[in-house]
C-alpha cells in the first residue's frame, strides 16, 4: 500500500535530518470507484420511454356492413395527410353526395381549431363530442412526422375515438389525383 522511500546514508559531513518522501498506491481507490459507479449504475431506475397506446380491432366478417351500423355518417371526420405537410378533411362518409374537402397547412392551431369546430358539431347534434369519429388516412408521400403529430392532436384535443385507416374511397383518391400525392 503506501510504503516510505529513505535515501541511503553518506558518511561525509555532518548528519542532519533525512528528509523521506511517501509514495501512495492508488490502486485500491481506483477499484473502489470503479465498485461505486457499477454499484450506482445498477442500482438506478432508468426512465421508462413513454408510449401511446394504439389498440386495433380484431378484423370483423363483413367490415363494411359493421362500420356503418357502428358509426352514423355525420359523426365521422377524416383527416388525410398528404406531401408538403398538408391535410385534407372531409366531414362523413359517404362521398357521392354534395362533399367539401377542406385543404389545410399543417399548422397545429389551423387543425386544432378545425378538430375542435368538428367535436363542436357532433356536441350539438348528438349531445357529447365524444361521439366523433375520426379516420386518419396517410398518402405514400406523407411524412412520418405528420403522422405522429397527428396523433398528438388527437390526444390533445380529447378525441376518444380514432383509428388509422389503410382503405381508400373514390373521395381519397379524387383527392390523390387533384393534389399529386400519389
Amino acid at each position: 500500500m503506501a510504503e516510505m522511500n529513505t535515501p541511503e546514508r553518506s558518511s561525509k559531513g555532518p548528519r542532519r535530518a533525512s528528509k523521506s518522501s511517501t509514495r501512495v498506491d492508488l490502486t485500491a481507490m481506483v477499484d473502489l470507484g470503479f465498485l461505486l459507479i457499477t454499484f450506482f449504475i445498477l442500482a438506478s431506475a432508468f426512465q421508462k420511454p413513454k408510449t401511446m397506446e394504439v389498440n386495433k380491432p380484431v378484423p370483423p366478417e363483413d367490415p363494411e356492413q359493421l362500420i356503418c351500423s357502428l358509426l352514423s355518417k355525420s359523426k365521422t371526420f377524416t383527416l388525410v395527410a398528404g406531401k408538403n405537410d398538408k391535410i385534407y378533411c372531409y366531414t362523413g362518409a359517404d362521398y357521392e353526395t354534395d362533399l367539401k374537402v377542406d385543404s389545410l397547412s399543417f399548422s397545429r392551431q389551423n387543425l386544432r381549431k378545425r378538430i375542435i369546430q368538428r367535436q363542436q358539431e357532433v356536441k350539438a347534434q348528438w349531445g357529447h363530442q365524444d361521439e366523433l369519429f375520426v379516420s386518419l388516412k396517410f398518402f405514400p408521400k406523407s411524412k412520418y412526422r405528420n403522422m405522429v403529430d397527428l396523433l398528438d392532436e388527437m390526444k390533445i384535443c380529447g378525441v376518444k375515438r380514432y383509428a388509422i385507416v389503410d382503405e381508400w374511397n373514390e373521395m381519397d383518391e379524387i383527392i390523390a389525383a387533384h393534389s399529386g400525392n400519389l
